[in-house]
């Protein structure tokens, strides 16, 4: 392949070693794929590999904050930008159903399920830079609606983790369990997530236990 000579080359190069890496993490797993294999299918020297990542660490790491990062930041600025709980939590599931149907992203949670307890670091990592940005988005989310009065909440760090709950169990499913040849294990992301947003909305707020009192 030509060498890369402009910043522009030089970031779509990056960009094609990345995604080689995500391909060879997720088919052969962190710990068994080859830095020479990621090279050669990205059609590159292993030379040229190591002039952009010092090793499969840097290009995890690397996938994180050029590709997941930027695109959960994308997604929680769209929600963020509603005026309403509501409006903001049934945006930022919308989006986040077409993030795992969509986007190579999920492959990455598999990588970390699969390989996790032999790169500790890496897990800590994901999660820092991953959930943590997650929790904080829904946290920031829950507690602006809760003084708005539009919604109540006894335990909102809590509550941010049961938001996330079905997102995991979505990925989960879709790169373990998932057969594209077998209807019965194919995952309606769509109706899941509108149905979690339905419940949530229901309990969290204010005006469901006038409702209920109601009733």
């Amino acid at each position: 392949m030509q060498r890369a000579t402009t910043d522009h080359a030089k970031d779509q190069r990056r960009n094609s070693l990345l995604h080689a890496a995500l391909n060879e993490f997720f088919n052969k797993g962190f710990s068994a794929a080859r830095m020479e294999d990621i090279a050669k299918h990205a059609q590159v020297s292993k030379g040229t590999l190591y002039l952009y990542f010092a090793n499969k660490q840097d290009l995890f790491k690397a996938l994180i904050e050029e590709v997941a990062i930027p695109t959960i930041s994308r997604t929680s600025q769209h929600a963020l930008a509603t005026k309403t709980g509501a409006e903001a939590l049934q945006t930022l599931m919308q989006n986040i159903a077409g993030l795992i149907r969509d986007t190579p992203l999920p492959k990455l949670v598999k990588v970390i399920i699969a390989d996790g307890k032999a790169f500790p670091e890496l897990v800590k990592f994901y999660r820092e830079q991953m959930l943590e940005r997650m929790f904080n988005l829904l946290e920031t989310l829950i507690t602006r609606s809760v003084e708005s009065k539009e919604w109540q909440c006894s335990d909102i760090p809590m509550t941010a983790r049961l938001i996330v709950a079905p997102i995991i169990f979505s990925v989960v499913w879709r790169m373990v369990f998932e057969v594209s040849e077998d209807e019965k294990s194919q995952l309606n992301l769509d109706a899941l997530f509108k149905l979690h947003t339905q419940y949530l909305l229901l309990v969290l707020s204010t005006n469901s236990e006038t409702n209920n009192d109601k009733s």
